[in-house]
């Protein structure tokens, strides 16, 4: 009888033993893994957002939390509000090819949306009905790279140099670990970097575009009342213009004449002249002038004054009567690649007196705005 009852003793303690036991077993907290905290910024006592990715291996269990305890270096911890964090879940437990799905967050927790709060140097994340299951990467981000519900406004400053610091992954969630950051003394590199100012600026006078020797000339041969001269691609010379610069003003091109209105004078009788005057181009009625081809200009503008009717294969051209002053032909506001196709025009009249030495001079001048 006694041995019967001693026996009863041992079983019932084998029992209570147990169901102790098993509780416990069922919630032995697991270590968290893949863990990691991408900072933006690491130098000493600087603000910085961070992104924490981690495995949970256990999981999450309504009711339960995830905290980020911040060694003591770190400051700003404490004002850490709901607003400047973003809590996700991956669909696996590989964090870097995971797709995240952002929980719904506020001051406290309430059914599916979790509660964020913050004090010392702890932020606790806590579950009100939600879970998450086991074995799923999480990834919290804090700062101002927060941005599911709002953009954070509040960020933790780092601490000192002197040692490193460490964030203690905890909670009644059970699983734990620890992430080390080492703080720099200064984690930026200044590179510098200066460009010389450059500018290019070249004239050639030919049928066709191409480098051509100086002296530049265009001879219009001889001029007739019954038709207009002008440069044609075939047989009367252009003037090409090219240039560039990289002035942050840009650059423009001027030009002047050395007999202003009179236009074409004549060497042996300068009374005797061709006048430049602005209007379009007739046969008969005498002029000489310039203008823009149209379809040449590539990376800067006609200017407002020579911005008329013009192309190589037209004898009605609208040009720019000329003078003594400089006036804008070509201009840019920016830092530019430029060529253009300058066409001169002339055209006599039957009264016209004969002479064989017409000439005028132009005068092109390139400035840049630096």
């Amino acid at each position: 009888m006694l041995k019967k009852f001693i026996s009863s003793i041992v079983m019932i303690a084998v029992v209570v033993m147990t169901s102790v036991l098993s509780p416990l077993m069922a919630v032995a907290a697991g270590s968290i893994s893949s863990a990691s905290d991408t900072m933006s910024r690491l130098k000493a006592s600087t603000p910085s957002d961070h992104t924490f990715l981690f495995v949970t291996p256990t999981g999450i269990a309504a009711g339960q939390s995830v905290s980020l305890t911040f060694s003591s270096g770190f400051t700003g911890v404490s004002g850490i509000l709901f607003s400047d964090v973003d809590f996700a879940v991956g669909d696996t437990n590989v964090c870097s090819t995971a797709t995240y799905t952002e929980k719904t967050l506020a001051g406290t927790p309430a059914t599916t949306t979790w509660g964020v709060s913050s004090s010392g140097q702890i932020i606790t994340i806590l579950s009100g009905t939600d879970a998450v299951s086991a074995s799923k990467c999480l990834r919290i981000k804090i700062g101002g790279n927060a941005t599911n519900q709002s953009t954070g406004v509040n960020r933790i400053t780092n601490g000192p140099t002197a040692a490193t610091d460490t964030i203690t992954v905890g909670g009644t969630f059970t699983d734990t670990g620890i992430i080390s950051i080492e703080i720099m003394d200064s984690d930026q590199v200044s590179v510098t970097a200066s460009v010389d100012q450059t500018m290019s600026f070249d004239l050639d006078t030919g049928i066709t575009a191409g480098e051509t020797a100086q002296p530049y000339a265009v001879p219009l041969g001889t001029l007739s009342s019954g038709s207009v001269t002008h440069s044609n691609g075939t047989s009367i010379n252009q003037i090409f213009v090219d240039g560039g610069t990289n002035a942050a003003g840009g650059m423009n091109v001027s030009i002047r004449n050395a007999n202003g209105v009179q236009g074409l004078k004549s060497t042996s009788t300068p009374a005797d002249y061709i006048g430049s005057v602005t209007g379009t181009m007739a046969a008969g009625t005498p002029n000489y002038g310039l203008c823009v081809d149209s379809a040449s200009v590539t990376g800067i503008s006609r200017s407002s004054t020579y911005n008329t009717t013009c192309a190589l294969a037209s004898a009605t051209n609208a040009v720019v009567g000329l003078t003594t002053t400089a006036t804008d032909i070509l201009t840019s506001a920016a830092p530019v690649t430029a060529h253009a196709q300058i066409v001169v025009n002339a055209t006599v009249a039957a009264a016209t007196p004969a002479h064989a030495d017409y000439t005028d001079t132009l005068t092109f001048i390139a400035t840049s705005s630096f």
